[in-house]
């Protein structure tokens, strides 16, 4: 019994080193904006009802009927801004998000990574809008503040 402790330690040891040398292609970076919504006279999180949401230039509707607080929309990576038109109950409202987009080599086995940076907006319809975060990655929850 006094030998097999050892050999399994060693034995986990040997596994987990062997899949140091395997590259971490995980991207952390995305092109999803998280959007959260606050009350002005507040400033705490509030509910939007959302009929739907739309992104010009596309036949896609991105969320239909729904109350939400939070919102993660994609950014179009085939231009620098991308305009959403809102349908909600305060009516119809635009917001004109513009970027950077550039790219950024991860290793040489996992190839390169979009990068969404200088997110700012060009147009806004709401009450209010600070943006918080101007580079995209998955671990921020927070990107734009919408006051209504």
């Amino acid at each position: 019994m006094k030998i097999v402790i050892p050999i399994l330690i060693l034995s986990a040891a040997i596994v987990l080193t062997g899949c140091l040398d395997d590259p971490d292609c995980n991207s952390q970076t995305t092109n999803f904006v998280n959007i959260k919504f606050y009350n002005s006279d507040n400033n705490e999180v509030d509910t939007l009802n959302i009929n739907e949401i739309t992104i010009s230039g596309t036949d896609s509707v991105f969320l239909e009927e729904t109350d939400a607080s939070y919102i993660k929309l994609p950014l179009r990576p085939d231009t620098v801004q991308t305009t959403f038109i809102f349908d909600s109950e305060l009516g119809i409202d635009t917001l004109i998000l513009k970027y950077n987009i550039g790219t950024r080599l991860v290793s040489e086995d996992c190839g390169i990574e979009m990068v969404f940076s200088e997110l700012d907006y060009t147009r806004s319809d709401f009450e209010s809008i600070e943006v918080v975060n101007k580079i995209l990655v998955e671990q921020v929850t927070e990107d734009v503040k919408i006051f209504n």
